[in-house]
């Protein structure tokens, strides 16, 4: 001490910005409990528990030790809070912390009780599990936290946000709506990009104050792996982790970077804290307290396997064991379920609705049920290594296709007969404009040469007549100077009392009468047809004596056959009802069934007529006349549709209309025959069982104005139904693993705004996280996941805050199929989370030894039935007993392995995407 005025006098006051944790009250030793002295089997349970509270205690006196040790690094001091209550573990301590004014909402009367829980944590240096489902708000309780550390103690900083990367643009727009004062690095982009955002970090100071360059940074888990040696030289004063599932692995590199980080607290936020198994539990509880367990072994002796047995057999959980575990988590984890707190939140229903196979799918089912070995598959159910797991888990993907829609073996394609033939070329189809027409521009590549002497001399006989060039002189002197029809001979006999005075009666000139004896019958009914009226027949409608008259013109005595098919006059006119009033045959035909008759049978091949070729002139001259004549193709087709739909623009009178075709349209062209053959979708529908009953399911959801959330596990599953809802016209939009980000966003934002939108499409792991899409109330699992996590994640994007409709969840599933399994393994993995976290369980204690978790063996259980489940257990039981399992697991450890075995979630859902922020892979 010194009395020099210049040097400033310690003070006993606290300054705002710092916090001290209080010493504890009695000796705490390194370790206070030694697993390995423990013996489970004979202590008694009072003692267990002790020594449960008593490692608890310790572990939380190590924390607040690390905690002082990192305020002493910096510049700060820190406030003397309460004591915690390790008796009543969920109150840690007495204080109640107000709603901080920096927040930009009204915080509800639960989620202000864990902000009082987490604020407790930090202020006594403990790191903890905000575990409450999801969909109350667990991101607005982390961000009030650091909120109340800027308002309360003026420390803004640094805090540290790792959440998945699709959810990234979340927290950015999360954070700035509710503390708008906070500044937020968004920590993303391309390896330039994210040195250039490092220089706004400040390493020398362990607190920041407002006028700080940032206050929050928000990042991937992919990046802080990436930029791990950047991220480790920071003293962060908070870290949360969103989704802290994705750390659930203890092995993953992910895991360890971050477990590095040199960070006061940490936070993790999980709405579902086990998936698979307790080993999770422990990566998440080592992750916050390293020194509680320092090994999984530990852990697993106390608890996991005594759970993990109860939850996958019939026998029940101890009452003291289960006692022992929730003395463990409750100083460390807080979670509440929607049913306790949130009262205006509408109920979720979770229905079943089982499917049957159809014939083609019950044929792929058995012809794969024939492959399996029953006794490989039992040996490699006990006994196999993690080598089998591949080939085991590709006939579960098999299986799980036939369940789904037998399509995604073999898709039927569009077919059309093998064309034989040339096609024509054009420089431009857009310079010719609409006019093109190429019907004959096709050419056989087969090519008869005909010799032009079998032409000329080759038996044909040459009749002399006006169409046969060939007849050469005989045709001159037959036609023409000893043929009595000559104009020249019929004027000449015209007079009075000769052959043909009787013309001047008739009308008809002599020119009528050469070309109606000359003309072929056909020549001459195409010229009778341009002298009628082009009306067609019709029937009078209204005369005044009031009968039904029929008028028939004289050429419609021509047709070739029968004209079913004339256009009436209300499609060349413009006059709408009369269109209605006259096409009401036209539309009852389009309404039946016989309109949308397919095509029985189809053609291998197709092929224009073989092409006749000769070397000589009156040969091609003939050709052409006989098949390009205009007259004859006018009477027999008609006009095309591009000079019908230029009459019709024109206005053209009817007198003036061209005549209609002799020949009726062939059916191909009248009902929209061809020979391309489109897969039906009533066929796609039915040929599913599945599909079929989504089908009838949306129709009713539709009706009834529902909004639907359709979620898949196969990407390719998605292609297909993309098609059935164009199909039935039903709007949608997509969302998955290929989706980018700034898309995913986009996408999101439509749905929740625009409710002629009545599908979306999901992949499950795609739109499990980061997603709120209150807007729909109903949620329909395609296929289910075996992980049940996955899938609630999945439906509590619809059934969370801000939904006030009750929420509907349908799950198809096949019946007698694998699917039936995978669900019942799903419903033993909700068992343990019920247990672990929610306190379920019963007295009566389990017997008998369970083997060792095998990957192989949760497998083979989903491909075999009940008989080949019971074989599989009971040879489990047979190795259990005879020591079989230890063996293997020497051998197993001794074996090397060249790299990690693929998880089985990572196996099971090889079919879907994952977001990826852009940065390198492999970060997990």
């Amino acid at each position: 001490s010194t009395d020099n005025p210049d040097i400033a006098q310690p003070s006993d006051e606290i300054p705002k910005n710092k916090l001290d944790i209080a010493e504890p009250s009695g000796p705490v030793g390194d370790r206070v409990t030694d697993f390995e002295n423990l013996d489970f089997d004979n202590e008694d349970e009072t003692q267990l528990q002790a020594a449960a509270m008593a490692n608890a205690q310790n572990a939380i006196a190590e924390a607040q030790k690390k905690a002082r040790a990192f305020n002493n690094e910096g510049d700060l001091d820190m406030d003397e809070e309460g004591e915690m209550n390790f008796q009543n573990p969920t109150g840690l301590g007495e204080m109640e912390v107000e709603q901080p004014k920096l927040i930009n909402a009204q915080l509800k009367e639960y989620q202000l009780k864990g902000l009082n829980w987490l604020v407790n944590l930090y202020e006594q240096g403990i790191n903890g599990i905000l575990a409450d489902e999801m969909g109350l708000g667990k991101t607005v309780q982390s961000i009030s936290v650091m909120a109340y550390l800027a308002e309360k103690h003026d420390i803004w900083g640094p805090f540290l946000v790792v959440a998945p990367a699709s959810t990234l643009h979340n927290w950015q727009q999360e954070i700035a709506k509710f503390v708008p004062e906070f500044k937020i690095l968004p920590y993303w982009g391309s390896a330039p990009d994210r040195k250039v955002l490092r220089k706004f970090w400040d390493r020398k100071h362990s607190t920041y104050r407002k006028d700080a360059a940032f206050h929050v940074c928000v990042t991937s888990y992919q990046l802080v792996v990436s930029d791990v040696a950047y991220f480790q030289k920071m003293r962060w004063q908070y870290m949360i982790l969103d989704e802290a599932q994705a750390i659930k692995s203890s092995q993953s590199s992910r895991w360890k970077s971050l477990l590095g980080f040199h960070c006061r607290n940490r936070l993790l936020l999980t709405g579902t804290p086990i998936q698979n198994n307790m080993q999770e539990l422990w990566a998440l509880l080592h992750f916050i307290m390293p020194s509680l367990f320092d090994s999984h072994d530990e852990f697993s002796e106390w608890f996991s396997k005594d759970i993990e047995s109860h939850a996958q057999s019939n026998t029940k959980l101890n009452e003291d064991q289960l006692k022992r575990l929730h003395m463990i988590l409750k100083p460390f984890m807080l979670r509440r379920v929607k049913k306790h707190v949130q009262k205006e939140l509408g109920d979720k229903i979770e229905l079943d609705v089982f499917c049957n196979l159809t014939y083609r799918q019950r044929a792929y089912y058995t012809n794969l049920r024939n492959q399996i070995n029953i006794m490989d598959l039992v040996e490699k159910a006990t006994m196999g290594d993690d080598q089998d797991s591949g080939t085991l888990m590709n006939l579960v993907m098999q299986f799980r296709k036939v369940c789904n829609h037998p399509d995604l073996f073999e898709r039927a394609e569009v077919t059309a007969p093998y064309s034989f033939g040339y096609f024509a070329e054009t420089a431009s189809f857009v310079r010719e404009g609409s006019t093109v027409t190429a019907g004959y521009s096709t050419r056989s590549l087969i090519n008869f040469e005909l010799p032009s002497l079998i032409w000329t001399e080759g038996g044909r006989l040459n009749k002399a007549s006006r169409d046969n060039a060939k007849a050469g002189w005989r045709n001159k002197a037959l036609n023409h100077m000893m043929n009595i029809w000559s104009p020249d001979h019929v004027r000449e006999n015209a007079q009075e009392s000769k052959a043909f005075s009787w013309l001047r009666f008739a009308d008809v000139s002599a020119g009528d009468v050469y070309r109606a004896t000359h003309d072929s019958l056909f020549t001459r009914a195409a010229n009778e047809l341009q002298k009628s009226d082009r009306i067609g027949q019709m029937s009078i409608v209204y005369d005044e004596e009031g009968e039904d008259k029929t008028f028939t013109p004289a050429h419609a005595l021509f047709n070739i056959c029968a004209r079913e098919n004339r256009r009436p006059l209300a499609e060349i006119t413009d006059e709408g009802i009369l269109d209605n009033l006259m096409n009401v045959a036209r539309g009852s035909y389009n309404d039946s069934g016989l309109s949308r008759l397919e095509i029985a049978g189809r053609s291998r091949a197709s092929a224009p007529p073989v092409e006749v070729s000769c070397n000589s002139m009156s040969a091609v001259r003939e050709r052409q006349e006989m098949m390009f004549n205009p007259a004859i193709r006018r009477a027999l087709y008609g006009p095309n549709f591009a000079e019908e739909k230029s009459l019709i623009e024109q206005k053209v009178p009817l007198e003036l209309y061209p005549s209609r075709s002799l020949l009726p349209k062939p059916d191909s062209e009248k009902r929209r025959f061809t020979e391309f053959v489109v897969p039906s979708m009533r066929k796609f529908v039915t040929d599913s069982g599945k599909l079929a009953k989504l089908d009838e399911l949306l129709f009713k959801l539709k009706n009834e104005g529902h909004r639907v959330l359709l979620y898949f596990q196969m990407t390719r599953m998605i292609d297909m139904m993309e098609e059935y809802l164009t199909y039935r016209n039903y709007k949608y939009c997509r969302l998955d693993g290929s989706t980018k980000l700034e898309d995913r966003r986009d996408t999101v934002h439509d749905f929740q705004t625009r409710p002629e939108i009545f599908i979306f499409l999901l992949s499950t792991r795609a739109g499990g996280l980061g997603i709120n899409l209150t807007s729909a109330d109903t949620v329909i699992f395609y296929d289910s996941d075996w992980n049940p996590t996955i899938d609630s994640q999945a439906m509590d994007r619809a059934h969370r805050l801000g939904q006030t409709k009750q929420v509907t969840v349908y799950r198809l599933i096949t019946r007698g199929t694998i699917e039936e399994r995978i669900r019942k393994r799903a419903l033993q993995k909700e068992e343990v989370q019920r247990v672990v976290i929610q306190g379920g369980g019963a007295s009566v204690d389990f017997s008998g030894r369970r083997a060792p978790e095998n990957r192989n063996r949760d497998i083979a259980m989903w491909l075999a039935d009940d008989e080949q489940a019971e074989m599989i257990e009971r040879r489990e039981k047979e190795l259990l007993e005879s020591g079989e399992y230890d063996k293997q697991k020497r051998r197993g450890g001794k074996r090397k392995k060249a790299e990690a075995p693929a998880s089985l979630d990572d196996m099971y859902h090889e079919g879907e995407g994952h977001f990826d922020d852009g940065s390198r892979a492999g970060a997990s």
